[in-house]
């Protein structure tokens, strides 16, 4: 949370940014501002989407809610805490670098749709405890 003087700097900004047509750009007028957060519960499972590596998976033990720092995993259906962990434990064992966007020296980028195609048995009993 800002206080009241720095968020007068931020309105200030952007009546600025706006005066100067920042709001008519092509960015601006098709994309949702980048400062603009949902409003979303917590993600169960939390996943890197940025790295040289595979994306690693995490219960959000804490109800952290994520910014910009990770993808959330939200489930469809009801599931058992055993059945969250079994989750992240399967994905940790199996989930590769591919199917992300490779940049340069290596850094592979899971946009969430990438993340979605992620698959995920129906039922794995040798990941739940």
């Amino acid at each position: 949370m800002i206080g009241s003087a720095e968020r007068a700097l931020v309105d200030r900004f952007l009546a600025w940014a706006k005066r100067n047509g920042a709001d008519q750009s092509y960015v601006a007028r098709h994309r949702r501002a980048w400062w603009s957060v949902g409003c979303r519960g917590p993600a169960p499972i939390l996943v890197t989407y940025m790295g040289r590596r595979p994306p690693h998976f995490t219960r959000n033990a804490a109800g952290a809610r994520h910014l910009n720092i990770a993808h959330g995993l939200y489930p469809r259906a009801e599931l058992s805490t055993g059945m969250f962990d079994a989750i992240v434990r399967f994905l940790n064992g199996n989930a590769t670098s591919e199917g992300g966007r490779v940049y340069a020296g290596g850094l592979v980028k899971f946009e969430p749709r990438e993340i979605e195609r992620l698959l995920v048995p129906h039922f794995c009993p040798r990941y739940v405890l």
